[in-house]
């Protein structure tokens, strides 16, 4: 009897219709909403103020007649858009989890932090001037970009800055031809940043935002708003006067929660200030860093690049006034055919096919009248023709040698 029991209040909560979800569920993942399929949808018919709906809040979708039905039976394909698994199994919950992708996006704007950030046409157009702590005040809570309502502190209508745009008009931010969200990665998953360890340095001196994010007061777009490069973050870490020695960079911990296998204990020239050397550029790598460049040529530009301008004019800088250590006096004479015929491509890597044939388009010494190579050339071809193919084919030798038989070598 009791397992009847039990399968009967399965079957009925399989059976009852669900028509909202009370639990509340975690943030939504709102780059799977299609904004290009509502474009016809004005705006704030889904964004009723300053706030955008949550995972919780239904409303936006459920009012009106736009997904009404959808809401009022057993989830269906509408769920399926926002949450992982919709499957309306006994006993359990229908609906799972929104999915968490990737959950440092942008917003497809028109935001300039140039305009934002400039003093004198701030204080000219709204009175005031702003900074980034102004926008940015979760900023400690980690990366979080600044909602509607730090938005709406000098935009929304009820505030009524002179010169403002108003947030009631949501095309004045937002591009309404390409409104779905924009995938951009600020700063990579396996690193842990703390902006409360940067508001000062060792000494108590105050750290500026522009000392990390030097692009940003002169950002148009908010796509120029990228995470610091690694290079601002060496010029304070390998400073043991505003960081402590246990916060150096070439401590992989200091930053990554895992460290990577393919940095061993070699950190990467981006890591380091310009005047160091990475551990394994011994007195023997200047022989052997062709092998380490064919490697990891990105590893090799990581220093290079800045050093030079690009990797190439950083090779250049050696290569085009110094020569492989076989090159010896009697390279152009004795050796380097040998060696070309051996390896072609190690030659192509400094040479081009005009430096070549700038010499072998020229009459080769040998072939002089002084050395009566017309009578003795016979003897040399018999000996090797494969230097005599190089320059001349069969139909150089036919004129000569297709009619009677040729003289006799001397």
């Amino acid at each position: 009897m009791k397992h009847l029991v039990i399968a009967v209040v399965a079957l009925a909560a399989a059976c009852t219709p669900q028509r909202r979800i009370d639990a509340p569920l975690p943030a939504v993942d709102e780059a799977r909403i299609s904004h290009p399929q509502h474009a016809r949808v004005a705006c704030e018919s889904c964004h009723r103020g300053a706030v955008r709906p949550g995972s919780d809040d239904h409303r936006p979708c459920d009012d009106g007649a736009c997904h009404r039905t959808a809401f009022t039976g057993k989830p269906g394909r509408l769920c399926e858009v926002c949450h992982t698994r919709v499957t309306a199994q006994p006993l359990t919950a229908p609906l799972k989890p929104y999915p968490v992708e990737d959950p440092w996006q942008a917003e497809p704007t028109r935001f300039s932090h140039r305009r934002h950030l400039d003093p004198a046409a701030m204080e000219n157009r709204v009175g005031f001037h702003v900074t980034c702590t102004d926008c940015h005040a979760r900023i400690d809570a980690g990366l979080a970009r600044p909602d509607h309502a730090a938005c709406a502190r000098c935009h929304a209508p009820e505030v009524a800055l002179g010169g403002a745009p108003r947030m009631a008009d949501c095309t004045a931010c937002h591009e309404p031809t390409t409104r779905q969200r924009v995938r951009r990665r600020l700063i990579h998953d396996d690193l842990h940043f703390d902006h409360t360890r940067h508001r000062t340095d060792r000494r108590g001196a105050a750290i500026r935002c522009e000392t990390c994010h030097t692009q940003t007061a002169s950002a148009n777009d908010h796509r120029d708003h990228a995470a610091p490069r690694v290079e601002s973050c060496v010029g304070c870490h390998d400073d043991t006067d505003r960081t402590p020695v246990v916060m150096r960079m070439r401590i992989c911990e200091t930053c990554h929660r895992e460290r990577s296998e393919t940095l061993t204990s070699i950190a990467p020239r981006n890591h380091l200030p310009l005047t160091e050397r990475p551990l394994d550029h011994t007195i023997a790598f200047r022989r052997d860093h062709t092998e380490a460049a064919e490697r990891s040529a990105a590893r090799c530009a990581g220093c290079h690049t800045q050093m030079s301008g690009n990797p190439k004019q950083a090779c250049d800088e050696c290569h085009q006034t110094m020569v492989p250590a076989d090159h010896r006096i009697t390279w152009r004479e004795l050796d380097h055919g040998t060696e070309a015929a051996a390896d072609r491509e190690r030659c192509a890597r400094c040479h081009v096919v005009e430096f070549c044939t700038s010499c072998h388009r020229q009459r080769p010494r040998s072939h002089g009248m002084a050395t009566a190579f017309w009578n003795d050339h016979g003897r040399s071809a018999r000996l090797d023709i494969r230097p005599c193919a190089t320059c001349h084919s069969e139909s150089f030798c036919a004129p000569c040698h297709s009619g009677a038989a040729p003289r006799r070598s001397r």
